[in-house]
């Protein structure tokens, strides 16, 4: 298998995979053939670590929006974000993010539907940031319908801040040019929530809309508009560029 020299001396340097594969535009499984053959195959133990509170929140409130967990059979204890299949920028500064965050690269993976690309997971199968996920984030049964924090504290400003920019990110739109930013969800715990954190943390009194849904559980839309939608905006520091219009 041929591969470019400038491959392996970005191997040699210690650079990641990933980190590889977006300066070079080679295959993923082309550089690590190669990273194998250098370095040896080797398990990196996750090691979980924020230095920021804003990015513990952040990290949670990814989960929280769009996240899962499967329990079963051999992806024992996967935890999954899913992202949008136009969100590649996004995809690509979680990426790296997660390293920074949990001493190892996530893996990818990329869904298909009809033959299109619909979806793309990062996901890590460990047990550790499953229980570290179940002591900061209470749900029971199917995770959407009841996700919140469990230990809810007003008081830690920059924590629940970026837990709201790990909503908007998800679950979230905002719109400079219109001046409007929303949240929805259909966790009813959840909701209250981020309500309180803008409310409080932003001094920012949003708008709650509720829309009933037959035979489905309601949806919950917080929203705000006007200038307070610029100021939250810019507090929140929302990551992903696709979430912007």
């Amino acid at each position: 298998m041929r591969v470019s020299p400038e491959v392996i001396v970005l191997i040699k340097q210690g650079f990641s995979v990933n980190k590889i594969r977006r300066i070079t535009g080679r295959a993923k499984s082309t550089i690590y053939y190669h990273y194998k053959k250098i370095k040896g195959k080797k398990q990196i133990p996750m090691i979980i670590r924020f230095n920021k509170d804003d990015e513990l929140g952040e990290f949670l409130g990814l989960f929280a929006g769009d996240g899962s967990v499967n329990l079963a059979g051999n992806y024992h204890y996967q935890v999954r974000v899913h992202l949008g299949y136009n969100e590649k920028q996004y995809v690509a500064a979680l990426q790296d993010k997660f390293v920074e965050w949990f001493s190892k690269e996530p893996e990818v993976h990329f869904r298909n539907y009809n033959g299109r690309l619909s979806r793309i997971d990062l996901y890590y199968s460990s047990k550790p940031l499953y229980l570290f996920l179940k002591s900061h984030l209470f749900w029971e049964g199917k995770k959407t319908y009841s996700v919140k924090l469990r230990d809810f504290d007003l008081k830690k400003k920059k924590f629940n801040i970026g837990f709201l920019r790990g909503l908007i990110d998800t679950d979230g739109n905002y719109y400079k040019p219109k001046k409007r930013l929303s949240f929805s969800t259909v966790s009813k715990g959840l909701a209250k929530q981020a309500y309180e954190i803008f409310k409080h943390n932003l001094g920012i009194e949003p708008k709650i809309f509720v829309y009933k849904k037959v035979k489905r559980a309601d949806l919950y839309t917080i929203y705000v508009h006007g200038d307070n939608a610029i100021n939250a905006i810019e507090l929140i520091k929302p990551r992903n560029q696709n979430k912007r219009y």
